[in-house]
């Protein structure tokens, strides 16, 4: 997955510009989203939820 279908399919807060995954209330800055999708594409465990 490209980070730019990966960010696509990441829920992200109008309101206040965050990404929302996994249920995480804080709420992911665009640098810490790529952080994750880093993770991501080194393991592929992880599975955003829309």
């Amino acid at each position: 997955m490209s980070w730019e279908e990966f960010q696509a399919n990441a829920h992200r807060d109008p309101e206040r510009g965050i990404y929302i995954i996994d249920g995480d209330e804080r709420g992911l800055s665009e640098a810490e989203l790529r952080v994750v999708y880093e993770r991501y594409i080194q393991t592929g465990a992880l599975v955003v939820n829309r």
